[in-house]
């Protein structure tokens, strides 16, 4: 037990994240969660994403396009604008700044993913399918696991992190199975960005 328990330390202090042992027993991790939600809160689209941008009285404005690799739509009127990276909020908004100087008043846009197909997520260690993952839908922690197809009978479910790298720096974010599952604590079940990894020691 002891052995065992000196392993899952080691892991866990090589991977960044800081869990308390009782008895080989995680307990609920320290992290700010409820921050990282908000940080996170709106997806970033990418190259290959398909956008519907819709003007109010306005068809001309008013499009489907789809995310180029260099990062830009093209939108009638206003040109390329850089869509990589950005939420569907801000890009509606240079949208309609671009195309203000070509009306009476500023077009009321907006942009909605409609359908994605940059997002990929990854999960790798001990789980029956470690891989990449291209789902259709933006899908939290444990659905992520459930694609991966679950854990080992090696895994150490209250040791997992999810490696995030995005425009706030790259952080471990530790994920305790038992305390999202069996205690109910779900605010840990964060949604996944895209390219984040979820490791499983």
């Amino acid at each position: 037990m002891r052995s065992r328990c000196a392993r899952i330390a080691l892991l866990c202090s090589a991977l960044g994240v800081l869990v308390a042992h009782s008895g080989c027993r995680a307990r609920a991790p320290r992290y700010d969660f409820e921050a990282e939600r908000r940080a996170t809160s709106a997806y970033a689209v990418g190259p290959g994403d398909v956008l519907e941008v819709r003007a109010w009285k306005n068809e001309a404005l008013s499009q489907r396009v789809t995310v180029r690799p260099d990062g830009f739509i093209t939108v009638p009127l206003v040109g390329d604008v850089m869509a990589g990276g950005r939420t569907g909020t801000a890009i509606a908004e240079e949208i309609a700044n671009q195309a203000a100087k070509f009306y009476h008043e500023k077009p009321v846009v907006s942009v909605e993913v409609a359908e994605l197909h940059s997002y990929r997520v990854y999960v790798m260690g001990e789980v029956s399918r470690p891989g990449e993952f291209t789902p259709r839908a933006q899908i939290t922690v444990l659905q992520a696991l459930a694609l991966a197809g679950g854990f080992t009978r090696f895994a150490d479910p209250d040791a997992v992190v999810i490696v995030r790298r995005d425009a706030h720096g790259e952080r471990r974010i530790p994920f305790a199975f038992e305390e999202v599952v069996e205690k109910g604590n779900l605010r840990a079940n964060l949604p996944l960005q895209t390219n984040d990894t979820v490791v499983v020691p």
